[in-house]
């Protein structure tokens, strides 16, 4: 595990592991990560660096979206997924990083792809996010309109109980 870590690109997290700062190197792979690119091997090593530090949920995340799959892994993932996908298949990808969640699907790695579609995500087409935000609203709200006649009868009620009020503290 720790050769894998030290596998890295930036002279500053190969200082900040080689030091044992873990927290040091953790803002450093966490700010390459939300610097918008998707890259499988900065997850990788992410997720081999919160395994060490003990964060074995965050740490399956990571190693989940890395795509790849080792016997180490399989704990972390595994109760990642266990702890996240059977609530729904929005909040297990609501759950990725910014970066994750605007690649496009063919950019994921094909193991990534399956473990998705095994955990109940839809495929999407190769040239669509893995995050899509829906256009309209879902089935059951009314939007604007919606919006304006809730208004209107809170200020309705309002206007009613002020007038009980004036006429009850007048007689």
């Amino acid at each position: 595990m720790k050769d894998r870590l030290q596998k890295v690109k930036t002279d500053k997290l190969a200082e900040a592991l080689a030091e044992g700062r873990l927290w040091r190197a953790k803002e450093i792979l966490t700010g390459r990560i939300g610097s918008g690119l998707y890259e499988p091997d900065v997850c990788e090593q992410l997720g081999l660096l919160l395994l060490r530090m003990g964060d074995d949920l965050q740490a399956g995340k990571f190693l989940f979206l890395s795509g790849e799959r080792r016997p180490e892994y399989d704990a972390p993932i595994e109760l990642f997924v266990r702890r996240y996908a059977r609530a729904s298949r929005h909040s297990f990808v609501a759950t990725f990083p910014a970066a994750v969640r605007r690649t496009l699907w063919s950019q994921l790695p094909p193991r990534v792809q399956r473990d998705l579609v095994a955990a109940g995500v839809e495929p999407r087409a190769a040239d669509e996010p893995l995050w899509i935000r829906r256009a309209n609203y879902p089935d059951g709200q009314l939007g604007w309109k919606g919006c304006l006649l809730g208004l209107l009868v809170i200020v309705g009620i309002g206007l009613l109980l002020s007038v009980v009020v004036v006429y009850f503290n007048w007689a």
